[in-house]
């Protein structure tokens, strides 16, 4: 079973993904990681900005769902037969993505909840303001940013989760998704 988790930033992505690796046996790959490795390649400190700059500029040398080739290309090579795709946030990823097999789940919350939960992850990326955080979201969910526009993403998803419990409610609607295999 191949999924694609979409999402927004805070929303639960990371959760589910450690959920599906740590008790489902599912192989992770993150589009994110690509771009972490290149800003790291370029000297660039990992915060959201210049991700989301590093992330631009290999889409509009490579083509907009380039993360996406670059990370199924990479799940091609690992023998589990269940793997979670995180960090998909344009529709061409989707796109592609789909095509080849991948169901797609997304995820949201409110924009509050996401704040603090990020706060409580303490990323380097995510060592923002309010104010910061929620600029970054309308920038990343409309499309404004070259390739990420999450809340077109979002209509592209088989279902999306509501993420406004806890983790043990969030945890038994990935159990009931996996128990609904296409």
């Amino acid at each position: 079973m191949y999924l694609g988790l979409i999402g927004t930033n805070g929303a639960g992505k990371t959760a589910i993904c450690d959920y599906l690796k740590e008790k489902k046996g599912f192989a992770f790959f993150s589009l994110s990681d690509i771009v972490r490795s290149e800003a790291q390649k370029r000297g660039l400190a990992q915060t959201r900005d210049n991700l989301v700059q590093t992330g631009n500029d290999l889409k509009s040398k490579n083509g907009l769902a380039i993360l996406a080739q670059l990370s199924f290309e990479k799940a091609q090579n690992n023998p589990n037969p269940n793997i979670v795709f995180d960090s998909i946030r344009n529709i061409a990823e989707v796109q592609f993505l789909k095509e080849k097999g991948v169901r797609m789940i997304g995820v949201d919350a409110p924009v509050e909840l996401r704040y603090q939960r990020i706060q409580a992850r303490k990323r380097e990326s995510d060592m923002i303001d309010f104010e910061t955080f929620v600029k970054h979201d309308e920038r990343e969910n409309s499309g404004v940013s070259l390739g990420q526009n999450i809340k077109e993403s979002l209509a592209q998803c088989e279902v999306v989760i509501n993420n406004t419990g806890d983790l043990q409610n969030l945890l038994i609607q990935i159990d009931q998704i996996l128990a609904h295999k296409k």
